[in-house]
């Protein structure tokens, strides 16, 4: 039988997503490096055309660089360079 799910491990990623992330170390990879840990959940809404293209786009990432990007990861790249959020 099943026991209870880890609610800690389900909001981290579990080992799947645990293994595309960089290993962290003090030099940090840049700006969101900080962020990454601390991520929060926001539903917004967002025009269909900017939808598409943040599908596309996520696409074209994972297929050049092997790696899976998410629509996240580009939203919270806009923000940041936005905001020129800097790395402390």
């Amino acid at each position: 039988m099943k026991g209870k799910p880890n609610l800690e491990n389900f909001l981290a990623g579990s080992a799947a997503a645990a293994a595309e992330r960089p290993a962290s170390g003090p030099s940090g990879v840049g700006p969101t490096s900080v962020l990454v840990s601390q991520r929060r959940t926001k539903s917004i809404r967002i025009d269909p055309a900017l939808d598409l293209f943040l599908k596309e786009e996520a696409f074209r990432r994972t297929m050049s660089s092997g790696k899976r990007v998410n629509e996240s990861d580009l939203i919270e790249e806009a923000l940041v360079g936005h905001f020129r959020v800097q790395d402390k």
